[in-house]
């Protein structure tokens, strides 16, 4: 078996050296060893330029600790500046070189202490094992450099720059920004020479929708508004977006929305609001559906016999720029012909009773209430015709003080001005019923022995 195998190998090899496709391989392989190692051993000399190459810059630790460092070389940044090393030596050593195998490196920084602009010599080195080649130069040999201590600042950027317009009929608001400020970093002696940062347009043709312009660029100015270009400064961002907002223009009335008011009036003559109407702005779709701008609501139970004015904040609907700029609407009110007339109501209705409750209030409780309106409605007013009710949906066993809702049950012109209230005592049925009862009758007998005194005692103020 053993020779079997050994018969199988052999037979394995000459079969592969008697293959012509191995062997041209094979030939091709020794070859370019040979070449190698024939070119490696001879003293065949080439010159080669290697570029790109990174210049170190290493000022003194006390430097460093002050917060200074080499900020710019030939009036580019450190990081952007390179040089280019030429080189002497074996042909296949030095083509075989890369930027990462030489340094080159600025000489005599140990003694910079301040700041400045600073002529430094470069020099070279190799690095790593490949070193059976000569350093012939470096270009360039000598560079000036500035030292300084990198500063940040922030500054807001201008819009005042992008020059555009719309149709009289349209309004264009201050441009925005996708990015409020820009932030840039750099030798102090040149950051300290920005005065602003802007970005400038100029928009040929009216605008009648809102405009978003892409990429505009930030540029900085000085403070007698020249551009500032150096790259030792680096600037975050570089471009920005700018949106021109324009916006549809439309007049509408100003309105009062009224609470508590008579069933039967009419506004004309004795409200008027100044200003009645006010200028807007806002997208087509949103400015179609608004036809008037509400201030807010008059509760006429704070409206007095006398008032002269009441002022109105505006608020604008979300999306509704107010053009005219206007604050607040004052409502002025005429009381010409106008009048007002105490009652004493003494006699209160119940509602909304809890289940398994009553109710009680004081026989000896009464409330004196102002009607105002015009003249002839409020002579004609009776005490009969106007009606008081508790609303007891929320009460609570005990007594206190709660709130009446005092209505004129007529069709009439005239309000009730003030507020009212009644103290009230509400427990189990049982205890207050009699008391009610009681109460009732009395108060029923009081009414009806008052209501012509009432009627007669009525007074004008």
């Amino acid at each position: 078996m053993s020779k079997n195998n050994e018969s199988k190998k052999k037979f394995s090899v000459n079969v592969l050296f008697n293959n012509d496709r191995f062997l041209l391989i094979l030939s091709f392989i020794m070859a370019f060893f040979i070449w190698l190692a024939v070119s490696v051993n001879s003293g065949e000399i080439a010159n080669y330029s290697i570029p790109n190459i990174p210049v170190t810059m290493e000022l003194s630790e006390d430097a460093g600790n002050d917060g200074l460092s080499v900020v710019s070389i030939n009036g580019v940044s450190v990081d952007d500046f390179t040089t280019t090393v030429k080189v002497k030596g074996n042909s296949v050593t030095v083509g075989s070189l890369k930027s990462s195998d030489i340094q080159v490196y600025g000489t005599n920084l140990g003694t910079i202490a301040t700041s400045g602009t600073y002529n430094v010599t470069l020099m070279a080195k190799q690095l790593g094992i490949k070193n059976n080649y000569d350093i012939i130069s470096i270009d360039p040999s000598e560079v000036t450099v500035v030292v300084d201590r990198n500063i940040t600042k922030e500054f807001v950027i201008d819009t005042s720059q992008i020059n555009a317009s719309s149709p009289a009929e349209y309004y264009m608001g201050s441009p925005t920004l996708s990015e409020k400020s820009v932030i840039v970093r750099g030798p102090e002696q040149s950051v300290s020479k920005v005065a602003k940062a802007v970005v400038s347009a100029d928009i040929d043709n009216e605008l009648t929708e809102t405009t978003t312009l892409t990429g505009l660029k930030v540029t900085l100015l000085d403070a007698d508004d020249k551009e500032i270009e150096d790259d030792s400064m680096v600037i975050e961002p570089i471009t920005v977006d700018v949106t021109i907002p324009v916006l549809m223009k439309k007049t509408v009335p100003i309105v009062l929305e009224y609470e508590n008011s008579p069933d039967v009036f009419d506004p004309t003559g004795f409200i008027t609001l100044d200003p009645y109407e006010i200028e807007i702005a806002a997208s087509s779709d949103v400015l179609d559906s608004i036809n008037s701008i509400s201030v807010g609501t008059l509760n006429f139970n704070e409206l007095s016999y006398g008032t002269s004015s009441m002022t109105f904040d505006i608020v604008m609907p979300e999306g509704v720029k107010n053009f005219n700029n206007i604050k607040e609407v004052t409502a002025n009110f005429d009381f010409t012909n106008y009048s007002s007339k105490s009652f004493v109501i003494d006699e209160f209705e119940f509602e909304n009773i809890p289940a398994g409750l009553a109710a009680e209030y004081s026989s000896y409780r009464s409330i004196v209430v102002r009607v105002v309106g015009p003249v002839a409605a409020v002579s004609s007013l009776k005490v009969s015709e106007v009606s008081a009710v508790i609303d007891l949906t929320d009460a609570k066993s005990g007594t206190t003080d709660m709130p009446v809702k005092v209505m004129i049950n007529k069709l009439t012109s005239c309000w009730i001005y003030g507020s009212y209230d009644v103290n009230v005592t509400v427990g189990d049925v049982s205890t207050v019923s009699k008391v009610t009862a009681s109460s009732q009758s009395a108060v029923s007998s009081k009414q009806v022995d008052t209501d012509t005194d009432l009627d007669d005692a009525d007074s004008e103020e």
